[in-house]
């Protein structure tokens, strides 16, 4: 009987001698814990955070256009107006406040830091999410009024983003300017690199392009025949296309001419195919089909334009003539 109890208790150590052991190996999980906690740094990132939340107010508002029946729902002068201020939160968050973000809440130090905060920025919201999709409602949605919409969403987004801080800022000299300072009269004493300063003049000429092009495509989308089922409905469209063209072919150009300066063959062709093609779709319009008279006075002012930007101004021409005699 003794040794039957002496034998239990050898047992009772032994279980708790081999649950030792195994807390002991259990510390081999720890890394995967570790593993666990760097994600969920990672998921409390403020930059990350942030360009989920611009993320969240722009499909919010995109969905609150899709929705829309096209028609006057509001006290608003008309349809187009009304989807102007639901495209209004797009606009800001792709021309201002993402900018503003990637100043804000960049990683790391200096100059490299927001420079990589605005790539993220703006691959996230723009480049992903707001160019597409607008050009796609100007490509296939069947309701006038949201394709005249978008196409002046892009004439509009060209416009904020010169403004100071955006993308392409005009209004600003030096290291600060775009979305790498707050913008204003100057760019402030920070002195960056001359390799990075020419990353962010190819970078903003980057940007430059890509709105152009979404902007031309969604021109040409809008001036091709028989888009609609409502003949009404397609001519009404299409004088406002051509109206969206000629407001984007004078940036294209004088982008093309930049690309071609700076020897970027490639880079001068992306954008010079399709404006191309938008020139193509005016003219048939203009000479072989049978439009009305609003629809033709337009495509006469986009030829108007080709034709000024094609052309050399007389005052350069005869400032070249006193420069020779």
């Amino acid at each position: 009987m003794s040794f039957s109890r002496g034998e239990a208790l050898d047992d009772s150590l032994a279980a708790l001698q081999q649950q030792d052991e195994n807390l002991s190996d259990d510390d081999n999980a720890q890394p995967d814990l570790d593993g666990e906690e760097a994600i969920a740094v990672d998921q409390e990132d403020p930059l990350l955070l942030a360009i989920d939340d611009l993320e969240g107010r722009v499909v919010s508002a995109l969905d609150e256009v899709k929705l829309h029946p096209g028609v006057r729902t509001s006290a608003e002068t008309n349809v187009h107006e009304e989807l102007g201020t639901l495209l209004r939160p797009v606009l800001e968050v792709a021309a201002h406040t993402g900018p503003s973000i990637a100043r804000t809440y960049y990683r790391g130090v200096g100059s490299d830091g927001v420079d990589s905060a605005a790539d993220d920025v703006y691959e996230r919201t723009v480049s992903d999410l707001v160019l597409p999709v607008l050009l796609e409602m100007a490509q296939s949605d069947m309701i006038p009024a949201k394709r005249a919409s978008s196409l002046e969403f892009f004439r509009h987004l060209w416009q904020e983003w010169h403004k100071a801080g955006s993308w392409l800022d005009s209004t600003t000299s030096g290291s600060g300017t775009g979305p790498h300072g707050a913008g204003g009269s100057s760019g402030g004493g920070t002195t960056v690199p001359r390799h990075l300063l020419k990353r962010r003049k190819d970078k903003r000429l980057a940007r430059e392009g890509e709105l152009l092009r979404y902007w031309v495509q969604a021109s040409i989308a809008c001036t091709l025949p028989g888009v609609f089922t409502s003949e009404n409905a397609e001519s009404a469209t299409a004088s406002r296309g051509i109206i969206a063209a000629s407001a984007s072919l004078r940036p294209s150009l004088k982008h093309i001419v930049q690309r071609i300066k700076d020897a970027d063959d490639r880079g001068a062709n992306r954008l010079y195919a399709p404006v191309m093609k938008m020139v193509e779709g005016v003219l048939k319009k203009l000479f072989l089909s049978q439009q009305g008279e609003a629809v033709l006075s337009a495509c006469i002012k986009f030829l108007e334009i080709v034709i000024l930007c094609c052309s050399r101004k007389p005052q350069e021409a005869a400032a070249r003539r006193r420069g020779q005699n």
